[in-house]
C-alpha cells in the first residue's frame, strides 16, 4: 500500500495544493485547518480514501466533542475522521486517535502541566464540558490516557493484515530529538514516552505536531512525520511524500 502522509498544513495561515500522486490512501495527521474546514478541504482535494486524525488546532475556537461531531458530519464517505476508531482499507487496519499527551515524558508531571497551561494557546482557544469552559491540562491528560489504553487494547486483538497507527501527538521523545533540551518541560505537551508500545504489531506509526519531518525506527517501530508547519518554517516537509508498507 502507498500512503501519502501530510500533517500540520495550517491552512488557516496559508493555502496548500496537494501534489499529484498515485497513493492508495492519504493520511492527514492533524493540524490541517481550524474546526471542520480541513475535512471540507480533504473532500475536495482527494478521491482516494483519506484517514483524518484531528490535531489540537482543529479544536481552536471550538469544543472538544462538538468539533469532532461537525468534522464527521462534513466528511464525505471516502474521508474517515478517526478518534479512538479504526477502519480497514484493502486489508490494512488504520487505528486513529489524536493522542494528546499524558505529560509524563519530562518526568515532572505537575511542572509540565503548569508550563503547558501558561505557555500554550490550546488552553485559551479550546472549550469543553456542558458550560463550554476552557480546557485544562488534566482534561487532555485524561483523553491521552484513554487513547493509550484504547490503542493497547486494539493492538492486543488478533488481526491478520498490516496495522498503521495514526496520531497527531508524537509517541516517543525520539520523534523530535533534542526537544527536551530546547523546550524543557513544555516538550511534554508535544511528545509522549509510550514505551509500552515497543514490540506491538505496528507496521508504521504516523504522526504530526512536532513540526519535525523524519522517518526512522524507534522502539522497534517504523515511525514517520511529514509536517509543512507555519509559513517560512523549515520542517523537512516533502510535498509528494509516499510511504510504502
Amino acid at each position: 500500500m502507498r500512503i501519502h502522509l501530510l500533517s500540520d498544513l495550517h491552512l488557516e495561515f496559508q493555502d496548500f495544493s496537494p501534489a499529484t500522486h498515485d497513493a492508495d490512501v492519504v493520511v492527514l495527521a492533524g493540524d490541517i485547518d481550524l474546526l471542520a474546514r480541513g475535512v471540507e478541504w480533504a473532500n475536495k482535494n482527494f478521491r482516494c480514501p483519506v484517514i483524518y486524525v484531528a490535531g489540537n488546532h482543529e479544536f481552536y475556537k471550538g469544543h472538544l466533542n462538538r468539533t469532532l461531531e461537525k468534522m464527521r458530519e462534513k466528511a464525505l464517505p471516502h474521508v474517515h475522521v478517526l478518534e479512538n476508531d479504526e477502519v480497514v482499507i484493502d486489508g490494512v487496519r488504520f487505528l486513529g486517535t489524536t493522542g494528546w499527551t499524558d505529560f509524563f515524558s519530562t518526568e515532572n508531571v505537575t511542572t509540565a502541566m503548569l508550563t503547558a497551561q501558561i505557555s500554550m494557546n490550546d488552553y485559551k482557544q479550546i472549550r469543553t464540558g456542558n458550560q463550554y469552559h476552557r480546557i485544562r491540562p488534566i482534561d487532555l491528560q485524561q483523553k491521552s490516557q484513554f487513547a493509550k489504553k484504547w490503542l493497547l487494547a486494539e493492538l492486543s486483538t488478533e488481526f491478520q493484515g498490516q496495522t498503521v497507527v495514526v496520531t497527531h501527538h508524537a509517541p516517543f521523545p525520539e520523534c523530535a530529538p533534542g526537544i527536551k533540551y530546547e523546550m524543557g518541560h513544555l516538550a511534554a505537551a508535544y511528545v509522549n514516552d509510550w514505551k509500552e508500545f515497543a514490540g506491538c504489531n505496528i507496521d508504521i506509526w504516523l504522526h504530526g505536531h512536532t513540526h519535525v519531518g523524519y522517518e526512522k525506527s524507534i522502539e522497534g517501530i517504523r515511525c514517520a512525520s511529514n509536517p509543512r508547519g507555519y509559513p517560512f518554517e523549515e520542517t523537512g516537509f516533502v510535498s509528494d511524500l509516499i510511504l510504502t508498507i
